[in-house]
């Protein structure tokens, strides 16, 4: 009779537990889902940022290019503007 009552006693306890061990598992699985759906949110935030950095880049290096072509044809221009004007310093001499 001793034993039977030792196994009740320790069975609100066990069921207790299991209960506790079960919202334990379903809070943790909870939380690794929501840390996966971020993790898939975050990736792909940081994939379409690296593309909107390789296009900023690309945009970067053709406005250089642009650039460094308006720079060519004003030193051009400049060089035969000198050219012109030492043709007209030699014409009026």
């Amino acid at each position: 009779m001793i034993a039977s009552t030792e196994t009740a006693a320790a069975e609100p306890d066990t069921a207790y537990d299991l209960d506790r061990l079960e919202r334990a598992v379903s809070a943790l699985i909870d939380l690794t889902e929501r840390a996966r759906a971020e993790n898939q949110r975050l990736r792909a935030e940081l994939a379409a940022r690296g593309q909107r950095i390789q296009t900023l880049e690309s945009d970067l290096r053709h406005a250089n290019q642009r650039r460094q072509d308006a720079i060519k044809r004003v030193d051009d221009l400049i060089a035969q503007i000198e050219q012109l004007d030492a043709e007209l310093g030699r014409a009026e001499k």
